[in-house]
C-alpha cells in the first residue's frame, strides 16, 4: 500500500489535507441525508422496473419506491394497481410491494 503513495513529506501533507477535506464533505452529507425527513408520499408511491427478457415476453419487478432494489419509473398507488394487472409484472419480496395495494 505505501508503494502507491508519495515518498516525501510535503506531499504527504498536501494528500492529508486533501482527503480531510473530502471525508469533511463526505460526512456532511451523510449528516444532511440523516437528518432530511423522507417525503410524505414516499412510502405511497411505487418504481416499476423493467428486466431484461425476451422481446416478446418482457419482465417487470414492482417495489415500493423505498426499497434498496428499485430502479426505473414511479408510479402512483392507482398506476402500480394497475400494472398488477399487467402481464410480466412480479412483485418485490423484499418490500413487500403489494402491502397496500390490495385489499385483504
Amino acid at each position: 500500500m505505501d508503494a502507491d503513495l508519495p515518498l516525501d513529506l510535503p506531499r504527504l501533507r498536501t494528500l492529508e489535507a486533501y482527503l480531510n477535506g473530502q471525508l469533511k464533505t463526505i460526512r456532511e452529507a451523510i449528516a444532511r441525508l440523516e437528518t432530511q425527513e423522507a417525503p410524505a408520499d414516499a412510502e405511497e408511491s411505487w418504481a416499476l422496473q423493467r428486466m431484461r427478457s425476451a422481446r416478446d415476453r418482457p419482465l417487470y419487478w414492482l417495489h415500493r419506491s423505498t426499497c434498496h432494489l428499485a430502479k426505473g419509473q414511479r408510479l402512483t398507488r392507482a398506476e402500480a394497481q394497475a400494472a398488477l394487472h399487467r402481464p410480466g409484472v412480479r412483485t418485490c419480496d423484499a418490500c413487500r410491494a403489494t402491502d397496500g395495494l390490495i385489499a385483504e
